[in-house]
This record gives C-alpha cells, sequence and structure tokens, in this order.
C-alpha cells in the first residue's frame, strides 16, 4: 500500500434522516451527523464495532427494507468497492426509491485501475479529518471481482456532479447525484 492520502470531511447538510450504505467499521458518517444518520451493513460485526450515534441496522443496500421516499440524503463512503459489481444497478435503484423527491445520494469511492502485476487486492490508506478527530484506515478490495464503473463514461443518475475532495489524489472520487 502507498502512503496514506489526506481528505477532509465535514457533516452532511440535511434537514431529515440520513441512510448511510456500509456504515459499519469507522462510521464516518455517522461520526460527523450522530443521530441524524440511519447506518446500514450486512456485516453485524462492522456495525457493532462502530463507535457514533447513528441508527445501526443489519441490511442489504440491495434489498432495502424502508417505504419509498425515505430520505433526504443517502451516502456511500468508500462501500461501493464492497459490493459486488452486478449489483450495483440494484443499489441505485434501490437508493432512488427510498430518496424523496430533490433527495440527493452522496458517494466517495475508488476508480480501482486495471490490475496490475500479480497483485490479489487493491487497497489505499486514508487520513480523513473530521471536525473534531482524525481518523487513519485503509480501504481495500480483491481487484478481480469488485471494479468502480469508469466514471468519466457515466453513471447511473439523472443529474451528478464530480468533486476532487480537498487534498485527495489518484483514484478517489466524490459524486453529489440528485433525484
Amino acid at each position: 500500500m502507498a502512503r496514506a492520502q489526506s481528505i477532509q470531511v465535514v457533516p452532511v447538510k440535511a434537514d431529515g434522516f440520513i441512510l448511510d450504505i456500509g456504515g459499519g467499521g469507522e462510521g464516518i458518517i455517522g461520526k460527523l451527523n450522530g443521530k441524524q444518520v440511519v447506518a446500514i451493513d450486512t456485516n453485524e460485526e462492522e456495525l457493532e464495532e462502530t463507535k457514533n450515534d447513528a441508527l445501526k441496522l443489519v441490511m442489504d443496500a440491495a434489498e432495502m427494507n424502508f417505504l419509498p421516499k425515505t430520505f433526504e440524503v443517502c451516502t456511500s463512503f468508500f462501500c461501493l468497492m464492497y459490493i459486488p459489481k452486478n449489483q450495483h444497478l440494484q443499489v441505485f435503484n434501490q437508493v432512488n426509491r427510498v430518496l424523496k423527491d430533490g433527495g440527493r445520494f452522496l458517494l466517495w469511492d475508488l476508480e480501482i485501475p486495471e490490475r496490475q502485476r500479480n497483485y490479489r487486492t487493491y487497497a489505499i490508506r486514508f487520513r480523513i479529518a473530521l471536525p473534531n478527530e482524525k481518523v487513519e484506515t485503509g480501504y481495500g478490495t480483491i481487484w478481480t471481482r469488485h471494479r468502480i464503473w469508469n466514471t468519466s463514461k457515466g453513471s447511473p443518475q439523472k443529474q451528478s456532479s464530480r468533486k476532487s475532495q480537498n487534498g485527495a489524489r489518484g483514484n478517489v472520487f466524490y459524486l453529489e447525484m440528485a433525484k
């Protein structure tokens, strides 16, 4: 793994609840927005180790059990790489279903490059600066199974804006998609 990249993340602006897909582990969105966050993850252990005030539910993002138009904002903080690529469209459809009209989907993730050499995994280390805390962590996935789409060729949303995250380099990207 290369040296750690630094990114700065601020609380998500939302009046209602925020759905955080893959909100276990470090639980960054839950650390930022606390009780306003409903964090879902398929891994119960990841949710149990998360230290924040979010409501934590074991749930698959490809088969969410929420009513339609429940959330104003949905987030995915370096989670899509852990979801098999053949389920990405299902996840996007579920996000679209549970977002209110005018809702936003905020996505931080990696564009995974073509496999290099004989490496089995692709991983990246981060120093994440939150308003009151710094988190050091890493994200990685098996190279051959989970490759994020090429954002330069488009993605499944009606409107989006691509922004580079403050201090991030390389294959890190941030998307805001509006319903």
